[in-house]
């Protein structure tokens, strides 16, 4: 009964790490990542199929207060940051307690639709929550992505070389 116990639990403990997505942390000067999720990605890079959208959410712990932060999203493409215009960046209206404190856990989720207009396209998505006091981030990571018109079109798309996500980032 034990060894079925511990079976159980090593089951849902492989199933819960393996529920996270995939990302690479960049310079985070003020705070610490501790969770990022993506919603239906759980293995990289991350499909987006247009016309739909996509929740996500990055939980930090901060090193430093700030009265306000703000989030902004990048799409690397070729190795150049194109920004991606939210509607409201404020990071206090996406679930972050403002103003933020040292030590603080907050927790910033935003939706993105991923419109039909956009081209279909594998690139890097870079995701920054920024402090106002000294304009460095209490979280920024990145991680690859694909855009394509569903899962057919998947098939048929330039392909990411299996294990080399992130070699691009560093």
């Amino acid at each position: 009964m034990f060894s079925f116990f511990l079976l159980i639990l090593l089951f849902c403990s492989i199933n819960f790490v393996s529920t996270a997505t995939p990302y690479r942390v960049c310079q985070s000067e003020l705070g610490t990542i501790k969770t990022f999720d993506v919603t239906g990605c759980t293995t990289a890079p991350c499909k987006f199929v247009k016309g739909n959208t996509y929740t996500m959410s990055i939980t930090f712990q901060s090193k430093a207060s700030s009265i306000t932060a703000k989030v902004s999203i990048h799409g690397i493409i070729a190795g150049v940051p194109i920004p991606f215009p939210l509607p409201d960046p404020d990071g206090c209206k996406l679930g972050i307690k403002c103003p933020v404190n040292e030590g603080d856990i907050n927790t910033a989720s935003l939706s993105l639709p991923v419109l039909p207009s956009y081209p279909s396209m594998s690139l890097y998505v870079k995701i920054e929550i920024i402090g106002d006091n000294k304009n460095q981030d209490y979280a920024c990571l990145k991680f690859p992505a694909t855009i394509t018109s569903g899962s057919k079109q998947l098939q048929q798309f330039v392909s990411w070389k299996k294990g080399k996500f992130f070699e691009m980032l560093d």
